[in-house]
């Protein structure tokens, strides 16, 4: 027992170590905006500047799965609970300034592109993209998919978005004027959609590539990655673009209890710095960032 709690203390302080040499040199830096984020049945926003969290909805027995960009003034929610006795995906439309919430449509994964107002979401069987910037909302069907297939969508341009079905299926390029789809096969060779972002200075996708995040274009070409340290797994979250910098949660299981726990880190990419912002804070899967 003696020489199990030694161990245990001496993993404690070399983990310490290695976050200690990654934050140590730009805890300095000041960040500011905050991130809207939800996990479990819990809306919530996050400060930048000092980790604090502000609830803004507690949603009781439906689950909060993903926040996406929805204009300027709302926020787009992804939710899975009972309606009418039976578990459904529903897209809320949130209003920022004072926290009204009304349901849009039955569905999950949804993204709004501002040009032509269009509103790209997956139905459970079909992906699909609802236009509201004429007179008559039009609809069209982008990809077919087998039932409850995971689909993973990303906005890369006002009118273009890149999806995939299924791991390890091939990455397309989907634009809402043309209605067409382009596949990216050299993409999809480089890595995946799941916890990628879109940086737009950049041109690129940040994205995984085992072990490590990498900046790769729409052609597939890696033009660099992020030196993160030997801890982890970390999942990109937010591209701050005012700031350039990414914020990451990092993931870990506890070696008494098998628990999840979760830290924020915000990383400069103009220096290769690393900070962390809070621990032991849960953010989902997806966020939006806004600067103010």
């Amino acid at each position: 027992m003696q020489a199990f709690s030694v161990k245990i203390r001496q993993m404690s302080l070399l983990a310490g170590l290695i976050m200690l040499g990654s934050c140590n040199a730009d805890e300095q830096r000041e960040y500011r905006g905050s991130l809207f984020f939800g996990t479990g049945a819990y809306f919530g926003e996050l400060d930048l500047r000092d980790g604090s969290v502000s609830l803004l909805a507690n949603l009781g027995d439906t689950r909060l799965l993903e926040v996406a960009e929805f204009g300027d003034e709302q926020l787009l929610l992804s939710v899975v609970g009972p309606l009418n006795n039976k578990e459904t995906h529903r897209l809320l439309q949130y209003k920022i300034a004072n926290g009204g919430m009304a349901t849009l449509l039955n569905g999950r994964h949804g993204r709004y592109l501002p040009v032509p107002e269009a509103l790209f979401f997956d139905d459970g069987a079909y992906l699909k993209v609802r236009t509201f910037g004429g007179r008559d909302m039009e609809e069209a069907v982008v990809a077919r998919h087998r039932l409850g297939s995971p689909a993973r969508v990303l906005a890369v341009a006002p009118t273009r978005m890149i999806y995939s079905v299924d791991a390890g299926a091939t990455v397309l390029a989907y634009d809402v004027t043309t209605q067409e789809s382009t596949p990216l096969p050299a993409l999809a060779k480089q890595c995946a959609l799941d916890g990628a972002l879109w940086v737009a200075a950049r041109e690129a996708l940040l994205c995984k590539s085992e072990p490590d995040y990498v900046f790769v274009s729409l052609a597939g070409e890696v033009q660099g990655r992020l030196e993160l340290p030997d801890a982890g797994p970390f999942r990109a979250l937010a591209y701050l673009h005012d700031q350039d910098a990414v914020v990451l949660s990092e993931s870990w299981q506890t070696l008494i209890g098998d628990n999840t726990r979760h830290a924020v880190w915000i990383y400069d990419l103009a220096s290769d710095r690393m900070m962390r912002l809070v621990k032991n804070q849960g953010l989902g899967s997806h966020v939006v960032y806004r600067a103010n």
